[in-house]
């Protein structure tokens, strides 16, 4: 069995948001490393140990608010910039 397919049924309990992901981290049991290193500092870790502590309302709140101020920081005003009509391909100069 691979090493992935060994931790999956311990990151989540389905499709939506819950704290198995964080509580993963805090056993030491992160999918990426760089998943783990949330865990190297006291100021990471804090959040990771909060959003783990509770029945996710404190992440979705969090990721509610960043998602909102993602939102108003508009698009790019200065330069055009090529906009890709199909993700997996890369723009065309035609494109822009």
């Amino acid at each position: 069995m691979m090493y992935y397919q060994t931790l999956l049924p311990s990151m989540s309990s389905g499709a939506g948001f819950d704290t198995h992901y964080y509580v993963s981290l805090i056993r030491g049991r992160g999918l990426l490393f760089a998943d783990q290193q949330l865990m190297a500092t006291q100021k990471t870790a804090a959040l990771v140990k909060a959003y783990a502590s509770d029945d996710g309302s404190a992440f979705r709140r969090e990721f509610a608010r960043a998602m909102v101020k993602m939102s108003s920081l508009g698009g790019v005003s200065n330069y055009q910039v090529p906009t890709r009509v199909t993700c997996c391909m890369l723009a065309q100069e035609s494109d822009y």
